[in-house]
């Protein structure tokens, strides 16, 4: 899978910001084209300029492990990723969770209901269809199974890892797999949209989307990037990704929220 890398310097206009090095935002994403993403994110990394009164260069990275290695190495003042990266990053380099979209990602099996695939014990010998195998969605399902005493690698015929998360629901409806794996919100989007889907088994959830800041920020830069998130989905400028995306906005976030992810993923 080719990393992506879309990079956007927001400068201020006045006192001669733009003569100033960039402040790294970070951003981890899987399949979303780079034209999609400077629009997405244009909006939110001005914000952050002015927040933090310096030039904001966006960057997103494709490989979770190439993603993670510059935030080990300190690359990214602000970084917005699944709560496992966070933590990782938290675990190598000290990065602090600060705002977070309300509400809990959950990973959901589910099969097409002609398949009268219904129950746990029916997808074994099936054909399994996931996202990246580095996704949260996939490590929480996958525990998910274990802690059941299923072993995924023998449970299934077989086990696809799809980049692009649409292509689970297209490879259920052409008949390519026989259970999906994806997040309960995808699986309720894909029901509303008229695909005839069953709920098999529902995992745990985990806190939703992050942003983190560098653990060496001011503290006054850490509140005015704070205050600018919390209120990004009314700047008319950033709130484009959450219309976009349907998130109501963003919530305050403390390292607290994250045990339980930490422990159940082993991030230590």
């Amino acid at each position: 899978m080719r990393e992506v890398i879309v990079a956007a310097v927001a400068a201020l206009a006045a006192g001669g910001a733009s003569a100033q090095q960039a402040l790294m935002f970070g951003h981890q994403n899987f399949d979303t084209s780079p034209t999609e993403l400077y629009a997405d994110f244009e909006g939110i990394t001005n914000l952050l300029a002015k927040a933090l009164r310096q030039p904001v260069r966006f960057e997103s990275v494709k490989k979770v492990d190439a993603y993670l290695r510059r935030a080990a190495d300190r690359r990214y003042a602000v970084m917005f990723a699944p709560p496992n990266m966070v933590m990782e990053a938290h675990r190598m380099a000290g990065y602090e969770p600060i705002a977070k979209i309300p509400g809990r990602l959950a990973p959901a099996f589910f099969a097409l209901t002609s398949s009268r695939i219904a129950f746990v014990e029916d997808m074994k010998g099936k054909r399994l269809g996931t996202t990246d195998k580095d996704s949260l969605m996939t490590m929480l399902g996958m525990r998910h199974l274990r802690s059941q005493g299923i072993d995924p690698e023998t449970y299934f015929s077989e086990v696809r890892h799809f980049a692009d998360v649409n292509a689970v629901i297209f490879a259920l409806a052409n008949n390519m797999i026989d259970v999906g794996l994806a997040n309960t919100t995808l699986f309720n989007v894909w029901t509303n949209r008229g695909h005839d889907l069953a709920l098999i088994d529902q995992a745990p959830g985990a806190p939703h989307l992050t942003f983190a800041v560098r653990a060496d920020l001011p503290a006054a830069d850490k509140r005015a990037v704070l205050q600018a998130l919390l209120s990004a989905s009314q700047d008319p400028e950033a709130s484009v990704y959450f219309k976009k995306t349907g998130f109501p906005g963003l919530e305050p976030a403390r390292i607290s929220d994250y045990g339980d992810l930490v422990k159940r993923l082993g991030i230590n």
